[in-house]
């Protein structure tokens, strides 16, 4: 059974191709450019699909995947693998779950703590009993850099780079160093405090720069780049017979 998954992120338009469970084909877009779904559908045929957005409603792409395939819209209300304990189901990103279903079904009955560092960092716990019991947002890397020359008169607005020394000995090394390991102190002290909590907890990282950090956090982690789709694939299959 082929399937068609697509995630519409704040940045960038990921889709993949699934023969069930087997992820066989990626595909990442710019979010200004929709991508050629029709070629994608031609070429691979898939009899499913799914789409995830946390921004801005695309009516097209919708109306591609429900033409030609047995779609679903993924939404608060749809059946999840998990029982979700969120108190504001409504408010929480797509992506969230999605990269939550992903978890599930790549280390069943763990206790998981998925941080997916894209345009924000977001932090979400599911228990081995299938209990997402929530997380945490925070700034992402860009948004960081662009809120230090926002909010301030003199400070540059900077591309990341990254550095391999602590001390910063100009403006621009010391923005870099702040950002950088401020974010890496953030994560090493979440997963510490989840552990103190629950135990022993699998660490799984998504998202665009999560490979900036990956080598850096202090503990055994798994790097899951595609765990959003991964996830989106999961919830389809337990939607669409």
């Amino acid at each position: 059974m082929v399937n068609l998954v697509v995630d519409i992120g704040n940045t960038k338009i990921k889709a993949g191709i699934f023969n069930d469970n087997t992820l066989q084909k990626t595909f990442v877009f710019d979010k200004d450019k929709t991508p050629d779904l029709q070629k994608i559908i031609d070429t691979y045929l898939p009899s499913k699909s799914i789409l995830s957005n946390v921004g801005f409603e695309d009516i097209e792409i919708e109306k591609i995947l429900s033409a030609q395939t047995d779609f679903i819209k993924l939404s608060h209300q749809t059946k999840l693998p998990f029982n979700n304990h969120y108190q504001t189901p409504q408010t929480l990103g797509m992506d969230r779950i999605a990269a939550v279903a992903g978890a599930v079904q790549m280390f069943p009955k763990t206790n998981s703590l998925i941080i997916d560092l894209g345009t924000c960092i977001t932090y979400d716990f599911i228990s081995a009993d299938d209990n997402y019991l929530g997380g945490a947002i925070s700034p992402g890397l860009q948004m960081r850099l662009h809120a230090l020359h926002h909010f301030t008169q003199k400070l540059p607005q900077l591309t990341f780079k990254e550095i391999n020394e602590f001390v910063g000995t100009t403006t621009e090394t010391s923005i870099l160093s702040g950002v950088f390991y401020g974010i890496l102190g953030e994560i090493n002290e979440t997963i510490t405090r989840y552990e103190q909590r629950y135990g022993a907890v699998q660490v799984i990282t998504c998202g665009g720069n999560s490979v900036l950090f990956d080598k850096h956090i202090k503990r055994n982690i798994f790097a899951a780049p595609f765990l959003v789709l991964y996830g989106l694939n999961k919830i389809l299959a337990i939607n669409v017979h």
